[in-house]
C-alpha cells in the first residue's frame, strides 16, 4: 500500500514544487528490501495537495493520509490568518498518530514551537533550503510513525477469555444494569437478574463491564467464574466454591472481614495462610449449604455496608454447575430469606439459553424462571455497533480498515463479538502500510476459520454421525436455504453412501443439536455464516 502525503498551502506554485520533490527524492529504507521487483518505489508514494483548509479537511476525512504537511499561514474557515492551526487540530482528532510537519514564516520557528506544544512532528522554516528540510523531515516522520504503530500493537483480542480493548455496543444492556443498581440503592429492593447468551456472544465481557461500572461509582462488585463440577459433587462443595470465588475477587484482604472470619471460626472453618483454602473441623456438625451461604453472605454484607451502597455478586458460566444444579435453587432460597432481602446484595447470573432451559424445564412454572424474570438476552451486535467498535479499537493505532472490509466483517460474522474480534485481529496483523484492504481478506479469513475451527467448530462436527455430516455439507454448500426434497435429490444424484429416505431423520437430529435451522417455509440452513464457510472449506 502506498504512503500518502497531503500538502496544504495556498500557493499553488509552492504545492507543485513540493509535490515534484517528494515524488522524485523521498525514499524509505524498507522499500528497497521489501518491494517486489515489479514495483517501483515511486509507485508506493502518493502525494496530494490542497490550497484551502476546507479542501484539506475534506480529503483528510475521505481517505487516510500517513503524513500532513501544512503551511500555518493560510486562510482559515472564518478568514483568520493562521488557518493551519485549525487543520492541525482536526488532524489530531481524526488520527492522533499522524505526523504533522508545519511550515512557518522566516524567523518565527521559535514562536511556533512554543505555541504548538502537541501534535507537530517538525517545523520547517520558509527559506531557500525548505525543500531539502522537508524531504528530510518526511523521511524521519515515516520511520517515526512505523515505530509508534509497532509499539501500539494489535488492538483486537486473538482468543476467547481475553477482554477486548474496546467494549462495543450494548447500550441497552448497560442501561438495564443501571436500573438494577438504582433500584437496589434507592428502593432497597434488589432485583436479581440473569444474562443469557450463546458461546462468544460476550456474557463474560458484559459482566466485567458491569463490574467496571460499579468501580467507577465506588460500589463493590465481585465476579466469580464458576468452575465445572463433575457428577456427584455435593451442594456443600458448590456453596463453598461460590463463597471462595466471591472473597477472592473482593478488593480487600480476607482478614478485613471480621464478622465473616468469626463465623467461619464458630463452625470450625479455618482459612489457611493468605489464600482461601478452607479446612473444616470434622468434629463439628456440618452446616447445611443454605445455612452456610446465608450466614456467610449476611456477615459479608455487614462487613461491607459501611464501604459501599450496594454489593454486587456476578456468577459467570452457570452451565458449569449443571452437575450440581440444585445449588442454584439453594441460592435462590437463600436470597429470598428476609434477613438477606433487607440487605443491598444484588446477584447476577450468566448462562447459555440451553443450560438455563435445561435447568428450569424440570417442571412447568419453575420458581427459578419466576425469580430471575429480570433478564438480558444478548444478541449479536448490529452493523452500526460493529463499525463503531472497529473504529474505536483502531483509534490511535494509525491503521484503518476500508469500508469494503468492514462490510465483509459484518457479512461473515453477523455481529458475533468473538468472531468479529478474531477476524479483525488477523486483518490487522496482515495490514500493509497501515491500511487494510480487500486484498488481505482471504488470508485473514482462512486464519480465522482455522482458529475458530480448533476452538469451536471441530467440536460441533465431532458430535455428528457420518450421515449427518454429509447432509450438513449439502446444506452449507447450497446458495440459499434448501428444502428436504432437494437434499434427497442431491444425495441420490451425487451417489452418496447414505440412505436418502432417512433425510428427514438426519435433519431432525441436526436441529436438535442446534447445528442447522428450519425456516417457516420448511427450508434448512446453517445459520452461522462463519461455520457455513468453515464447512464449505474444510469438510470433505
Amino acid at each position: 500500500m502506498p504512503v500518502r502525503i497531503l500538502i496544504v498551502d495556498d500557493n499553488r506554485d509552492t504545492l507543485r514544487t513540493y509535490s515534484k520533490a517528494f515524488l522524485r527524492r523521498i525514499r524509505h529504507k524498507e522499500w528497497e528490501c521489501n518491494l517486489p521487483e515489479s514495483l517501483n518505489p515511486k509507485s508506493i508514494l502518493e502525494v496530494e495537495s490542497a490550497d484551502t483548509v476546507q479542501l484539506a479537511l475534506e480529503k483528510l476525512e475521505a481517505q487516510p493520509f500517513e503524513i500532513l504537511v501544512v503551511d500555518l499561514k493560510i486562510p482559515g474557515f472564518s478568514g483568520e490568518e493562521m488557518g493551519g492551526l485549525e487543520l492541525i487540530s482536526e488532524s489530531l482528532r481524526l488520527d492522533p498518530l499522524r505526523p504533522i510537519i508545519a511550515i512557518t514564516g522566516y524567523g518565527s520557528i521559535a514562536l511556533a514551537r512554543k505555541t504548538l506544544t502537541q501534535g507537530v512532528f517538525d517545523f520547517i522554516e520558509k527559506s531557500d533550503k525548505a525543500v531539502d528540510d522537508l524531504i528530510d523531515a518526511v523521511q524521519r516522520a515515516i520511520d517515526c510513525r512505523d515505530e509508534k504503530i509497532r509499539r501500539a500493537g494489535n488492538p483486537f483480542t486473538p482468543m476467547t477469555g481475553v477482554e477486548p480493548t474496546i467494549f462495543g455496543g450494548r447500550t441497552e444492556e448497560l442501561e438495564f444494569f443501571e436500573q438494577k443498581l438504582n433500584r437496589a440503592i434507592y428502593t432497597k429492593n434488589c432485583e436479581h437478574f440473569i444474562v443469557l447468551g450463546n458461546w462468544g456472544i460476550g456474557k463474560s465481557t458484559l459482566l466485567r463491564e458491569y463490574k467496571k461500572l460499579c468501580q467507577s461509582r465506588g460500589y463493590i462488585a465481585s465476579i466469580v467464574p464458576l468452575e465445572p463440577w463433575p457428577p456427584g459433587t455435593s451442594l456443600t462443595e458448590a456453596a463453598r466454591s461460590i463463597v471462595e470465588g466471591v472473597l477472592r475477587d473482593l478488593p480487600y484482604p480476607v482478614d478485613r472481614f471480621k464478622r465473616v472470619i468469626q463465623f467461619f471460626e464458630s463452625v470450625g472453618i479455618n482459612i489457611l495462610g493468605s489464600g482461601l483454602e478452607f479446612k473444616r473441623d470434622t468434629s463439628r456438625k456440618a452446616l447445611s449449604p443454605q445455612a452456610f451461604l446465608h450466614d456467610t453472605l449476611l456477615r459479608l454484607w455487614q462487613d461491607l455496608e459501611d464501604k459501599t451502597e450496594v454489593f454486587v455478586i456476578l456468577l459467570d458460566d452457570l452451565e458449569n454447575f449443571m452437575a450440581v444444579s440444585e445449588i442454584v435453587m439453594t441460592l435462590k432460597s437463600t436470597l429470598s430469606m428476609d434477613s438477606l432481602r433487607n440487605t443491598k446484595l444484588l446477584l447476577g447470573l450468566a448462562s447459555t439459553p440451553a443450560s438455563w432451559l435445561e435447568l428450569t424445564s424440570v417442571q412447568k412454572h419453575h420458581p427459578l424462571s419466576r425469580y430471575f424474570l429480570s433478564r438480558v438476552e444478548l444478541t449479536p451486535l448490529n452493523e452500526t455497533e460493529v463499525q463503531d467498535t472497529i473504529y474505536k479499537s483502531l483509534s490511535g493505532t494509525g491503521v484503518s480498515f476500508s469500508s469494503e472490509v468492514i462490510k465483509l466483517i459484518f457479512e461473515y460474522t453477523e455481529g458475533h463479538p468473538f468472531q468479529m474480534q478474531l477476524l479483525c485481529y488477523h486483518l490487522f496483523s496482515n495490514q500493509l502500510s497501515r491500511r487494510v484492504e480487500v486484498d488481505t481478506w482471504d488470508k485473514a479469513l482462512q486464519a480465522t476459520l482455522k482458529d475458530i475451527g480448533i476452538a469451536i467448530f471441530e467440536r460441533w462436527l465431532d458430535q455428528l454421525s457420518f450421515e449427518e455430516a454429509q447432509v450438513i455439507s449439502i446444506i452449507a454448500k447450497a446458495d440459499n436455504p434448501i428444502q428436504a426434497q432437494e437434499i434427497k435429490k442431491l444425495i441420490e444424484s451425487r451417489g452418496l453412501s447414505i440412505c436418502s429416505e432417512n433425510t428427514e431423520e438426519y435433519l431432525r437430529f441436526l436441529i436438535e443439536k442446534q447445528i442447522i435451522r428450519k425456516s417457516n417455509y420448511s427450508r434448512y440452513t446453517v445459520p452461522d455464516p462463519m461455520f457455513r464457510t468453515y464447512i464449505r472449506t474444510y469438510l470433505n
